[in-house]
């Protein structure tokens, strides 16, 4: 262990290489635990909330506006060995505004939500259904909420009146292999009173295999054509796990983007500070070697050491990536909420597997990026190692013909569009590395041009700046690339903003839009026939178009299946970006989306299956769309529920009035421009997780200029002592150093502005329609150059500044 001591006394002697060290390795893996877990846990949460209503099911009949509980017992007494669930579902909000769900099932005969309940030791669970308002939690869910049996509780229903609801807990169980957070199960007859269903169901869920799901079909088309004539009758596969996958896509694209190029610039910051701990190194390793200790077995010793300081710095990125992910769980939550309505299972779950991925990239990255070097120091003969130069080894060959094979292969991903979204992401991930390569000859290009030029101290600080580039090069390349990826990232949302608000612009073309109040959990409801009635009767209404949106599948991917009325006045909301509009029943038009990630073209038959059942459709024209990224058709409106009106009227206030007077609250009556609004607020609250992890970026980078002026003043220092000698006072060398990291820094601000824009380009020509199939219109957006101009000479010279008040 004598060698390993020897070795750690160096950061005795030298705090600021430790720091420096530690300081890179454990923002980055801060960051990249971090959004491991809020990813995990968004989509865990997700699949928890859909499968508490599941269980073991697969198929579900879930028409618009519910069942009659009769044909279940059609289905039951016809199937004895049907293996099936019928289900009351409302959401709750409690006084403390948590969501909560209400499940009303058989609970005696729990069929495919066995899985719900777990063993239950000594006991069975007691479920005597003895009030009408009795409800049942998981025993620790009840103990979380400090809920006792016996007590009652206020909660509102989440349906168009709001209404209290008064519910007493009248037993727990032990949950099952299904996370129990924040469900209320309760009897299905007993649901049917609370909710003021009553001989209703919401839907029928059911565990079958391939075959009993044909049979099941051919007998719900029976009973269609016979006793239930006037309602859809069609099984739809489930799959929370697959519903999830598309759960934020572009949040989590964007996050996961992040995370990355943090470790990417936290072990560049690593790989600086042990270029410097070369450098001073360099005797004692001479040492060891004439003393009779073979270089392989420095080279051990030494690669114990980074792994003692990769695991260090990792074990504190682990704790403080926890940490933070805790902090914004909160946010990325309500940013889901606004897309996708809000989630009753908000909790942070730890996930092994990404604490064990971002253990991994830690030690694994640290021992990569810094063994090849002490390797290539250790192949030198110890005199060579005692009087060789200080400086640490560069290799400018093979950094140009690396940078350049990169941009090879990005060239390569750009041509082949059927490398997809890994080649779109290794184009903008390579894109970055390969311009970070070629900073150091840029900047010394640069530096040799400002030369000759400036006063006396102006020279010599550029002088000075140009003689220790290779020192500081690591640290203003990781700098580059954190300006450049904010100034690429914050580009590319300013265009999707834009786009946006240009969509809306052209969408929002009603005067007034009407739709049911939004339940907790935001799912659509649909307008009553009396209301419909009531508002199409209007004098003055001049036109109104019917609105539905369903989901559906083609090829078994999940897609919306949107229907209106095709009117005059809604169509220039719709520009077409090819193709005409459909003509007949049997004709949709596809988003863009749609024909860019699933292929589709104007001309093709779409077999697509929705609740009423499999239809072929053909496309004939295409549309631009931001509303879904799962790919939308647009069809023309042909009865059925309908979820929203778009309304037109030469007095759109007055008729906003009398609707208000008429209607109450039992209508959502906003103006386009209100609509407006809303969609850009959720627009931003989205990507508000996004900007924050950027500063934080930003932060590493900040942070590893500062060390690397730290431990470059103190290799400066005798430097600064001839200077001192030649009668240039302390303060003009401290004066020196400063604009020498304001100098370095905006230098470094200019070079990452055409880097940033690059990014900016790949994000959106190439990233986005890859992965999302929408274009967008490229947006300069000046004010992300502007502050990068103005921020990074700050703070290079703040950290030039700390750093010479150390060694001057």
């Amino acid at each position: 262990m004598l060698p390993l001591k020897a070795l750690l006394r160096l950061y005795r002697a030298h705090p600021w290489l430790l720091l420096m060290s530690l300081a890179g390795l454990m923002l980055g893996v801060t960051l990249v635990v971090a959004i491991e877990l809020l990813n995990h846990s968004a989509r865990t949460n997700f699949v928890a909330a859909r499968s508490q209503l599941a269980g073991e099911a697969n198929y579900r009949l879930a028409p618009q506006g519910g069942l009659d509980e009769q044909l279940y017992v059609t289905l039951v007494r016809s199937q004895p060995e049907l293996d099936a669930m019928p289900e009351l579902h409302a959401w709750l909000k409690d006084e403390q505004g948590r969501s909560f769900q209400l499940l009303g099932m058989d609970l005696f005969n729990p069929g495919p939500l066995r899985r719900l309940f777990g063993e239950q030791p000594g006991r069975e669970p007691d479920f005597t259904l003895s009030r009408a308002d009795s409800v049942w939690l998981s025993a620790p869910e009840a103990r979380r909420l400090d809920w006792q049996p016996g007590q009652s509780r206020a909660f509102m229903l989440g349906d168009e009146g709001q209404r209290p609801l008064t519910l007493t807990l009248a037993g727990t169980f032990e949950p099952g292999a299904v996370p129990m957070e924040r469900l209320l199960v309760t009897d299905i007859g007993l649901a049917q009173s609370l909710l003021g269903k009553a001989r209703r169901l919401d839907r029928i869920v059911f565990k079958l295999s391939d075959a009993e799901a044909n049979t099941l079909q051919r007998a719900l088309q029976a009973a269609q054509g016979a006793e239930f004539p006037a309602q859809p009758l069609w099984l739809e596969p489930i799959s929370p796990a697959l519903d999830a996958s598309q759960l934020g896509d572009a949040l989590a694209l964007n996050l996961s983007a992040l995370s990355l190029l943090a470790m990417a610039v936290g072990l560049f910051l690593v790989f600086n500070a042990q270029r410097f701990v070369q450098s001073v190194r360099r005797p004692q390793l001479a040492q060891l070697i004439i003393l009779g200790m073979p270089p392989s077995r420095v080279l051990r010793w030494l690669a114990l050491e980074l792994s003692i300081l990769a695991t260090l710095g990792t074990l504190l990125g682990l704790l403080l990536g926890s940490l933070l992910a805790l902090a914004l769980m909160g946010q990325l939550t309500q940013a889901l909420a606004d897309l996708y309505g809000p989630n009753p299972i908000d909790l942070l779950r730890l996930s092994p597997a990404s604490l064990i991925k971002a253990l991994l990239i830690g030690l694994a990255g640290t021992l990569a990026a810094n063994l090849p070097g002490w390797w290539q120091l250790l192949r030198q003969s110890p005199l060579e190692l005692r009087e060789g130069n200080s400086r640490p080894p560069v290799y400018p060959w093979r950094r140009r013909l690396l940078a350049i094979a990169i941009l090879l292969l990005c060239v390569l991903c750009l041509l082949l569009p059927q490398t997809g979204l890994g080649g779109a992401l290794f184009v903008a991930g390579g894109w970055l590395l390969a311009m970070a390569l070629a900073l150091p000859d840029a900047l010394r290009a640069l530096l040799g041009r400002l030369r000759g030029h400036g006063p006396l101290s102006v020279r010599l600080g550029v002088a000075e700046t140009q003689y220790h580039l290779d020192r500081t090069a690591i640290a203003v390349m990781a700098l580059q690339l954190a300006i450049a990826a904010a100034i690429g990232i914050g580009v590319m949302v300013s265009s999707f903003r834009s786009s946006v608000e240009i969509w809306l612009g052209q969408r929002l073309a009603a005067d007034l839009y009407v739709s049911t109040p939004k339940g907790v959990a935001g799912s659509r409801g649909q307008l009553s026939e009396q209301t419909l009635t009531a508002i199409l009767a209007e004098p003055q209404l001049s036109a109104a178009s019917r609105r539905a949106v369903l989901p559906a599948r083609w090829q078994g991917h999940p897609i919306e299946w949107a229907q209106m009325d095709f009117i005059p006045e809604l169509k220039a909301a719709y520009p077409l970006l090819a193709g005409r509009w459909p003509a007949t029943p049997d004709e949709v038009l596809a988003s863009e989306p749609l024909t860019v990630r699933l292929g589709v073209k104007v001309g093709q038959t779409l077999d697509v299956t929705s609740e009423g059942g499999p239809r072929a459709l053909t496309v004939t024209g295409v549309y631009q769309d931001y509303g879904s990224d799962k790919g939308q058709i647009l069809h023309a409106f042909e009865g059925g529920a309908v979820q929203s009106l778009a309304l037109f009227s030469p007095d759109p206030e007055r008729l906003g009035d009398r609707l208000r007077s008429r209607l109450g609250e039992r209508v959502n009556l906003l103006p386009a421009p209100a609509i407006h609004a809303a969609a850009l607020k959720v627009f931003d609250q989205t990507f508000v997780v996004t900007e924050l992890l950027k500063l934080l970026i930003l932060g590493i980078a900040f942070v590893g200029i500062g060390s690397a002026f730290m431990v470059l003043g103190l290799a400066r220092r005798g430097e600064l002592l001839t200077l001192q000698s030649l009668g240039i006072g302390p303060r003009h060398c401290r004066r020196l150093l400063v604009w020498q990291g304001a100098g370095l820094g905006l230098l470094t601000a200019l070079l990452a502005l055409p880097v940033g824009y690059g990014l900016a380009w790949v994000l959106i020509e190439v990233v986005n329609p890859r992965a999302f199939g929408w274009r967008l219109a490229f947006e300069a957006a000046p004010l992300h150059a502007v502050t990068a101009l103005l921020l990074a000479p700050v703070c290079g010279a703040l950290a030039s500044w700390y750093a010479a008040r150390r060694v001057v």
